[in-house]
């Protein structure tokens, strides 16, 4: 449900509000950047994420844990650039959206549009989480998890590039 606020529809309740796609801007800010500043941007981001993962709180059981546990590890040292996979990345994911299920309340229906005077509503409705606190937290973690997914693909692609221009 919404109400009108003074900047336009406001979310009523702890609804999470869509997921932003990244922008084209933003996506043309990652290819042009030097590559040794987005490998250290995709280091620091990987390490701050790394730091503030909520490991206890997320891992179901002790094997979890260390499962967990091996994939920050891993993360650690390069930010998981040297590897080919990102298995570490969909075990993360997979058990923060384990998570994020569980503190999954409900849907609210959400009106995303604008109110034209002469034809009405413009736009579309979309379904939104409605999640408790904790489920703020952890959508919060899966939304950094994809940012670096994204920033990763785009070393690993220019890395690659880059090795095979200079074995020519």
């Amino acid at each position: 449900m919404t109400l009108a606020g003074p900047g336009g529809p406001v979310l009523e309740g702890a609804a999470i509000p869509p997921r932003p796609t990244l922008l084209e801007e933003d996506m043309q800010t990652y290819y042009q950047m030097p590559l040794d500043e987005l490998c250290a941007l995709m280091i620091a981001t990987t390490r701050a994420f790394i730091d503030d993962f909520p490991i206890n709180d997320v891992s179901a059981d002790a094997l979890e844990l260390g499962s967990l546990r091996r994939s920050l590890d891993g993360m650690t040292a390069c930010a998981g650039l040297p590897r080919r996979d990102s298995a570490d990345i969909e075990i993360l994911s997979a058990a923060l959206e384990r998570e994020l299920e569980r503190e999954t309340l409900g849907w609210i229906a959400v009106f995303d549009g604008v109110i034209d005077p002469e034809i009405g509503a413009v736009g579309d409705a979309r379904d939104v989480r409605e999640v408790t606190p904790r489920g703020r937290m952890i959508d919060d973690h899966v939304r950094a998890l994809r940012h670096i997914a994204h920033i990763r693909s785009i070393c690993r692609a220019r890395l690659a590039a880059e090795e095979l221009l200079m074995k020519r």
